[in-house]
């Protein structure tokens, strides 16, 4: 998945010349915690609510524009920047969003609620599921054994992740679209696989 496919496009944004008072008023009107910065066109700085916080007084708010406080380089993706790329800059960089951007052009901008909602639907959690938790030989046939033993007992497999490896076994994390487990559970167990844990 791609920035392209999740980041808000016509963000909104403001010229450097508006007080900061105005920017705090055009991110309450919105809902929103990062403006990207443009002057004739271009993008020319980024500022959120926690600079904006960090910086001023009540009694500067009409004083202090936009201009004096942003950012003015700030860390940017484009839209084929892929979401675990993007995910990884924030959380690098302790970030709540970046402006998107095709060469110069602004195109949009992504924050972690987007990442956050992009990751959920990636590993099936904003739909019904159940899971399974097992403990399986590393050797990859054993997973593809496991998957068709899930299927012919009438699971039918959104995603499978890995944890971690405890000796000579890795845990697997297997999500389902949801459905009764026991009759699976009992075919894997017959079969001699080990199921740690399951959410129904």
């Amino acid at each position: 998945m791609r920035v392209g496919q999740i980041m808000h496009k016509d963000p909104v944004t403001i010229t450097p010349d508006k007080r900061v008072g105005q920017a705090l008023k055009l991110m309450q009107k919105h809902n929103i915690r990062h403006l990207p910065v443009v002057k004739d066109g271009e993008m020319v700085g980024w500022i959120t609510s926690r600079l904006l916080r960090e910086v001023l007084l009540a009694s500067m708010l009409e004083v202090i524009t936009v201009g004096d406080v942003m950012i003015e380089a700030p860390i940017t993706v484009s839209p084929d920047t892929g979401v675990e790329e993007a995910a990884r800059l924030m959380y690098e960089h302790k970030i709540g969003g970046m402006p998107v951007m095709e060469g110069d052009k602004l195109v949009g901008v992504i924050t972690t609620m987007d990442l956050l909602a992009a990751f959920l639907s990636m590993l099936g959690l904003l739909r019904s599921s159940s899971r399974l938790d097992l403990l399986l030989d590393k050797d990859p046939r054993v997973l593809d054994e496991v998957t068709r033993l899930i299927k012919e007992a009438g699971g039918e497999i959104i995603n499978i992740a890995l944890g971690p490896t405890k000796g000579d076994k890795r845990s697997y994390l297997v999500r389902l679209t949801k459905c009764n487990l026991i009759p699976i559970i009992a075919k894997l167990k017959q079969c001699g696989y080990e199921v740690v844990d399951f959410i129904p």
